[in-house]
């Protein structure tokens, strides 16, 4: 599920008001066309950004303190992937 699909399911769920069919529809630059859902999507983003970069830094933490070049390296990978996540819309 892409960050913008679980996005979708959240305020289908929790904000998604009956009337209205088409929240989801969205304009020539990708944006929705409902300022409501719009701002509900960027501070989605900026919850979920922030949420992967605090669980990357964890790995880069646990980098720090162990002992072998493998480990580092490992840890070091884990949070490379974690921060490619923010990428996925």
């Amino acid at each position: 599920m892409t960050t913008r699909e679980a996005f979708e399911k959240w305020y289908e769920v929790d904000c998604y008001p009956r009337e209205h069919s088409n929240w989801f529809r969205l304009d020539s630059d990708g944006d929705y066309e409902f300022d409501e859902v719009q701002y509900a999507w960027r501070t989605w983003q900026a919850a979920t950004d922030a949420a992967l970069e605090k669980a990357a830094g964890v790995c880069v933490d646990i980098s720090a303190h162990q002992l072998t070049f493998q480990q580092r390296k490992s840890a070091a990978t884990c949070a490379e992937a974690i921060r490619a996540l923010k990428d996925e819309t």
